[in-house]
């Protein structure tokens, strides 16, 4: 006793192991890996948009602003084009201030309004504001002012001091080369650029966050309906198939497809575990009375055999019943042994099969019974012979399955007719009875593994004939069907085949 649990320990250990394995916690599941994407999806977008709009916004903001200036330059040099000289033919330097005071004071945001006259030296001929710092301009406006007056109004000229943009442009006052110089403060580019950075970051802080909080949402979702699934997996070898509870999902994605697979696979092996369960019960109870039988019939014929004188009659019916209870558990064998190799999709064969030859040989078989019933058995054969491309042993067997239920059913003194014909692509062979027929709720359920029609007989066997006949027929590419029969003029079952090609 002491081994026996030594051994069941030793078996039993490493699948609970397994399972523990199986059960441990993932310190990188689905949940940081979702996270982390989302989170690096959001990243990698919002750093692609700082390249391409944060990088070259300053830089377009000044062009901009240099391009507003130059317009405004072209505009005002007009207003001073059109002073006229001093009767002495020389320029009017008041008016010229005057001009530049009025641009300067009209125009607030100007920092500084300059005009020079490059002959026969640069000098400046206004200057305002008149307090102007000479330590930020460092020699550059007069620079500027040169390059200018030597485009000879071709282009502006534009330069940067300090964080202040000045653009000059020549012109022509009554003859004469002057050179305008206005200077505009740039700080609004880095303000705007400073705003723009600023929203963006807050854009992206909030992407970040909303992307954080839709992943954990969406993975939390995820995980919960996972779990789910996971349970039901986990506890389908611990609980019982009809308390198992499975998880109802309604939604259309991929989860809920697995959902709704796994619930398909549950439902069906409750329904094997039921026909399980009921096949164990019916088959225990119908081999129990057979083998009781037999053994009592066995006890008696022995009692039969040691007496004197010996009861001959007696005998002979014992060892009758026996035969038929000895039939009774070949034939659960012979349904076992079909079903197993349903089971392994063992390869059937494919030739081409004579219908008529083989109803004929599998009616002989059954003659001797036929006549003990007192059932006649036809076999009408009138549209010529039928050629089918199946397996020659499944179709006596699906043909030997249907007799044998005909026979069964069938009252004293009545007929089973076998018909053998083609329709169409199709070649067929119909056996129909005079019994009681099939009631209308139970013409699909006596193709199905274990289930018996309530009118069987008691000498039936253990409702396997059929399910097996409707899955040879369907391997073989044809089908075993109950074509008629309303459940009080008998039934017809048809197994049609493919007809061999010409």
């Amino acid at each position: 006793m002491a081994t026996d649990r030594l051994r069941l320990r030793r078996a039993v250990a490493p699948r609970q192991e397994a399972t523990e394995a199986q059960r441990k916690p993932l310190h990188f599941g689905l949940r940081p890996r979702l996270l982390g994407a989302l989170l690096l999806t959001a990243v990698v977008s919002l750093g692609a948009a700082a390249v391409t709009l944060l990088t070259p916004l300053k830089s377009h903001l000044r062009s901009d602003a240099f391009s507003v200036q130059e317009a405004f330059v072209g505009g005002a040099k007009v207003t001073f084009g059109h002073i006229p000289l001093d009767p002495g033919n020389t320029l009017n330097v008041r008016a010229i201030r005057e001009q530049a005071s009025r641009l300067y004071r009209q125009n607030n945001k100007l920092v500084r309004v300059v005009v020079w006259s490059p002959y026969p030296h640069p000098r400046r001929v206004a200057d305002f504001p008149p307090d102007f710092p000479p330590e930020r301009d460092a020699g550059a406006s007069s620079a500027l002012a040169q390059r200018a007056a030597a485009s000879g109004g071709h282009r502006p000229q534009k330069a940067e001091i300090q964080g202040v943009g000045a653009v000059a442009e020549s012109y022509f006052e009554s003859g004469k080369l002057l050179v305008l110089e206005i200077f505009k403060p740039l700080d609004f580019v880095d303000q705007a650029d400073d705003v723009v950075a600023s929203a963006f970051l807050d854009a992206a802080l909030a992407g970040l966050a909303v992307a954080f909080v839709l992943g954990i949402a969406l993975s939390s979702r995820l995980l919960r309906r996972l779990r789910l699934l996971q349970t039901a997996s986990r506890t389908l070898d611990e609980r019982d198939l009809g308390t198992l509870v499975v998880p109802h999902e309604r939604v259309s994605d991929e989860i809920g497809e697995l959902a709704r697979a796994f619930a398909t696979m549950h439902e069906r092996l409750r329904q094997q575990e039921d026909a399980r369960r009921a096949f164990v019960a019916n088959a225990s109870h119908e081999l129990r009375t057979p083998l009781t039988s037999l053994d009592g019939m066995l006890e008696l014929l022995a009692d039969d055999l040691v007496s004197d004188p010996i009861d001959i009659d007696d005998a002979r019916e014992r060892v009758a019943a026996a035969q038929l209870q000895s039939r009774r558990l070949r034939g659960l064998a012979s349904d076992l042994l079909d079903l197993s190799r349903l089971d392994a999709a063992v390869e059937l064969r494919s030739e081409a099969v004579e219908l008529g030859e083989t109803a004929r040989a599998v009616a002989a078989e059954f003659d001797a019974r036929a006549r003990e019933r007192h059932v006649s058995v036809t076999l009408d054969e009138s549209g010529g012979q039928s050629w089918a491309q199946a397996d020659p042993g499944s179709v006596a067997r699906i043909v030997r399955i249907l007799l044998d239920n005909a026979l069964y059913v069938a009252p004293p003194d009545s007929t089973v007719a076998i018909q053998v014909g083609s329709n169409g692509a199709a070649v067929a062979i119909s056996v129909s009875d005079e019994g009681p027929g099939v009631p209308q709720d139970e013409r699909e359920m006596i193709f199905e593994r274990f289930r018996r029609g309530q009118t069987r007989s008691d000498e039936g066997g253990f409702g396997l004939g059929l399910a097996i006949g409707s899955e040879l027929a369907a391997r073989m590419g044809g089908r075993l069907e109950l074509t008629d029969g309303d459940g009080q003029r008998g039934a017809t079952f048809r197994l049609a085949l493919r007809e061999v090609a010409d």
